[in-house]
């Protein structure tokens, strides 16, 4: 209103080299976010490496969608925002695929998508919704797939 703000770069990162920044996208009470606090106390801990993680899930949490956010690196971490460019992008449950169009949005070019699926790997392409499909070669992701639970149960973990 007053004219006075100065101009922006809304690219600007302060990401540095060997920084790994990964989202994980769960379902409430599924234990990604669980998971991955251990994930970030283990890598911050019993690594030279510093490491940062940042939960978004509904104070109800059970049944509605969890984002984790954890970034990874040699030198320490001082970001106070949300990743917006990731190098993995991890979904632990594959309906999302077709309720939220924009999981793969923050996953940089080259980056590498990882979806939590019973469907063999040689089909699970093809159950991908179109515009992921796209997405992912317009991107040139890395796709991998996992029976998460499968291997969890095999594992004597349960369903977690």
């Amino acid at each position: 209103m007053t004219r006075t703000s100065l101009p922006y770069d809304p690219c600007f990162s302060t990401d540095y080299e060997g920084l790994i920044q990964a989202i994980f996208y769960g379902l409430g009470s599924d234990g990604t976010v669980s998971a991955n606090k251990n994930s970030i106390k283990i890598i911050g801990e019993n690594t030279a490496n510093h490491a940062q993680g940042y939960f978004v899930y509904d104070s109800k949490k059970a049944g509605a969608i969890t984002v984790s956010h954890l970034r990874f690196g040699p030198q320490p971490i001082h970001s106070t925002y949300l990743i917006r460019r990731a190098d993995f992008v991890g979904c632990h449950q594959p309906f999302f695929m077709e309720q939220y169009d924009y999981l793969l949005d923050p996953l940089k070019e080259g980056g590498t998508f990882l979806l939590n699926t019973t469907a063999a790997p040689e089909q699970a392409w093809q159950a991908l919704p179109r515009i992921f499909q796209e997405r992912i070669l317009q991107k040139k992701m890395r796709f991998f797939v996992i029976d998460a639970y499968k291997v969890a149960g095999e594992s004597g973990l349960g369903r977690r």
